[in-house]
């Protein structure tokens, strides 16, 4: 008879280390969840360190899956956007304020690309759910001061001033641009806005 220091079931080690449990091996290879059990308890007298390897893959697995309480919370913010037609706010109620923090959180997850294509496919019954309300706002606060530089550099033929400018509204519109050049140089602004400046305005960051 072999030892048990080799795996006799060396495909039952590989679904336990994926994170599978012991129940669903014995669902998936019609066999008793009891000698399952046994099996992968003298995996970890011979390999130790097998079980919290197993531990460490249910614990991804789970955190990848969309819990029943995660889908809860998906329900509660999909009902909020469809009764307001807004996403939650933090300065609303607790009730309010706890559905902002859990969608901020998936946002965040998502941009640093470690939400899982299920939860991502779940979220897209809210629309534009991974768009920062007030991030919009400020991008298109942004787009409409570009475009105001871009006409006035257009028909003037010169970048506005914010230094001796000729008008008030050159004024602003030269302290704007002026900004953008700050951020430029600190490594700040956004990518898509540095390229719209650089398409649209070339050599706009020689002048601070």
């Amino acid at each position: 008879m072999v030892s048990w220091s080799v795996s006799r079931h060396p495909e039952w080690d590989q679904m336990y280390l994926a994170g599978l449990t012991a129940r669903e091996i014995a669902i998936l290879c019609k066999r008793c969840t009891g000698t399952i059990h046994y099996h992968l308890q003298r995996r970890e007298y011979y390999e130790p360190g097998f079980q919290a390897a197993h531990e460490a893959a249910l614990d991804e697995r789970r955190a990848n899956n969309a819990s029943s309480t995660w889908r809860q919370k998906l329900k509660e913010v999909s009902e909020f956007h469809a009764a307001y037609g807004r996403f939650p706010r933090s300065k609303g109620s607790s009730a309010e304020r706890s559905l902002q923090v859990w969608l901020a959180e998936q946002r965040n997850l998502f941009e640093s690309e470690q939400l899982s294509p299920t939860k991502i496919r779940l979220l897209q019954i809210i629309p534009e759910w991974h768009v920062d309300p007030r991030q919009k706002e400020l991008d298109e606060l942004w787009k409409a001061k570009f475009s105001a530089v871009c006409e006035y550099f257009f028909a003037n033929g010169c970048f506005p001033r914010y230094q001796a400018p000729t008008t008030a509204d050159e004024k602003t519109l030269g302290i704007w641009l002026h900004n953008q050049h700050q951020r430029r140089s600190k490594g700040t602004l956004a990518a898509w806005r540095l390229n719209a400046l650089d398409r649209a305005l070339p050599g706009w960051h020689r002048r601070s």
